[in-house]
């Protein structure tokens, strides 16, 4: 606990001052019960709740007091009736459990705090009292709860902001804020995380961190949602995050009673609002014009402006009625559709809902707009171009899920380099690496992002002689290393993520034609960033059988 958080003379005895006001429950020594801490409780000077309980104890009695809680950081105050701190204690019973004893200095009614560290905290707890000394626990760390930033109920919505105040994640260096939401057992809430300055992240936790369940885009475009049935009485706790690397910015968190839709992950191609003000301008001065009932014939080249993952988009804009229901289709035989839809309150990106590998979008209309329709690309392959027909009709039609196949550019005659392979960038300028060499690198953010899952990738040439048997070891303390070769006669590109130990991937492998080969360095995790060692022996070398376990 730190010193700010110890309770002082003058918060003992603001507690005091309202000790008529609060209800006291009589515990005796020897005695074990069980409470809660509700929205109810009366507040500490820091704004924390505590349940009051008296006990009866003679001059020179030793006594012990334990609050143990898996819903909240325990906290303990004793103090006498003229309001002088006696003993207080946060963590002593370890596990973030509250341990104290002390000696009466006199014969007398006394008063024991059952608190919360940390503002905003509720749920459950166990307090007891026994005669005598009680030894504190070994490892007083506290551990998974940490500071909350407030309460929200169901039918609420908050306003807040993240920012380089709030913790940071050590996995993936991401802001956080808890917030605590009551629930009964049975009940059905949906969460939803909106904002327009980061990537939204949810997580349901537990009280002391262990994940519920957790989101992306499950609210539509870049915003999370959450369904979650709750199956007990305890609270929970509502993790605002990021899909970012110390990502800031406004958000509102809002908790609905029921179920509410919750999108599969799509692609999510996040702006700032700044970005957002940008592309608006774009959009009135030179967005091409498309009604409803047209179908129009287009081109997407090299002209056109360029997304951060380097895909090409074209700006379309249309204005309906309001209420009205409408379909938009974007079809090519040339690359792969990507079609985003923005209003005023809408965002809606769809890459296969119409037939084959088209792209669709049907919704009803709430107002006039106008609304602007971008006519975009996946990003493998990278900056794709082509023809395409983009069609309004009136009415609402159904998402097709038939099978997709992709079309490919026409590539030239290129006999030594394989075939585009997951998670590789033909854009990007590739390194270079020989049997015998071991090379640092880095993995950024200005690498090739795959949207699929949410990795970067880097490619790197080795040149193969047909029959030689060599070892790629890629190696990162920084992101969990993952791996691929292909090549000609591979076929499939060979894929590994923990051979080599620690985390670190390994792939063994004889090159079946002389040739050139491609290793793409990519993350096991979503954005993983950082630097690498990668290194191509002779011969064979064994797989670790070791769990991958970084967690310490």
């Amino acid at each position: 606990m730190t010193a700010a958080r110890h309770r002082s003379l003058l918060l003992i005895a603001v507690a005091l001052g309202t000790r008529g006001l609060a209800a006291q429950t009589p515990l005796r020594v020897g005695q074990s019960v069980t409470g809660r801490l509700t929205l109810a409780d009366r507040q500490l000077a820091d704004s924390s709740r505590y349940r009051l309980y008296t006990f009866e104890a003679r001059l020179s009695d030793t006594v012990s007091a334990d609050m143990l809680s898996d819903d909240l950081d325990a906290n303990l105050i004793v103090a006498d009736a003229a309001a002088n701190p006696l003993a207080r204690n946060d963590d002593a019973g370890g596990g973030c459990n509250a341990h104290l004893s002390f000696v009466v200095p006199a014969a007398g009614t006394y008063d024991l705090f059952a608190n919360s560290s940390s503002p905003g905290e509720l749920g459950e707890f166990t307090i007891s009292l026994v005669q005598g000394v009680t030894a504190a626990a070994r490892d007083t760390t506290c551990r998974g709860f940490g500071r909350v930033k407030g309460v929200i109920q169901v039918g609420q919505t908050v306003k807040g902001q993240l920012t380089a105040g709030d913790p940071l994640l050590r996995t993936d260096s991401s802001y956080y804020q808890r917030w605590v939401l009551p629930l009964e057992a049975g009940r059905t809430v949906t969460v939803d995380l909106v904002s327009d300055d980061f990537d939204s992240y949810l997580l349901v936790t537990r009280g002391r961190g262990q994940k519920l369940v957790e989101n992306d885009d499950g609210g539509g475009g870049c915003n999370a949602r959450v369904v979650y049935t709750a199956t007990d009485d305890h609270p929970v706790r509502l993790v605002v995050n990021s899909a970012g690397k110390r990502q800031t910015g406004r958000f509102t968190l809002g908790v609905t009673d029921g179920a509410r839709p919750v999108e599969p992950k799509g692609i999510c191609r996040f702006r700032t609002l700044r970005q957002q003000a940008e592309a608006r301008a774009v959009t009135a001065a030179g967005a091409r014009q498309i009604r409803v009932g047209q179908t129009l014939p287009g081109e997407l080249t090299a002209k056109d402006s360029v997304y951060p993952d380097t895909t090409y988009y074209q700006f379309w804009q249309f204005s309906p009625r309001p209420r009205q229901e409408v379909t938009i289709d974007l079809s090519s035989d040339e690359f792969d559709p990507v079609l985003i839809l923005r209003g005023l309150d809408t965002t809606v990106v769809n890459n296969n809902g119409g037939p084959g590998c088209d792209a669709r979008v049907s919704l009803t209309f709430p107002e006039t707009g106008p609304y602007t329709i971008l006519v975009n690309t996946t990003s493998d392959p990278p900056r794709q171009t082509g023809r395409f027909t983009l069609s309004l009709t009136e009415g609402l039609k159904d998402q097709v899920s038939d099978e997709c196949r992709p079309p490919r550019p026409p590539r030239p005659h290129q006999p030594s380099r394989p075939p585009p392979v997951a998670g590789s960038a033909d854009a990007q300028t590739a390194h270079t690496i020989a049997v015998g060499q071991a090379l640092d690198g880095e993995l950024t953010t200005a690498d090739h992002f795959r949207p699929r899952d949410s990795t970067y990738s880097q490619s790197w040439n080795l040149a193969g002689t047909a029959g030689q048997v060599v070892t790629v070891d890629l190696e990162s303390t920084a992101f969990d290393p993952y791996l691929f070769v292909a090549g000609p006669g591979i076929g499939a590109s060979l894929q590994d993520d923990d051979s080599g130990g620690n985390c670190n991937a390994r792939l063994t492998l004889t090159f079946p034609q002389t040739g050139d080969y491609v290793i793409v360095v990519n993350s096991a995790t979503k954005r993983g960033t950082g630097p690498f060692t990668l290194s191509v022996t002779k011969g064979a070398k064994a797989k670790s059988l070791t769990r991958c376990d970084r967690t310490g």
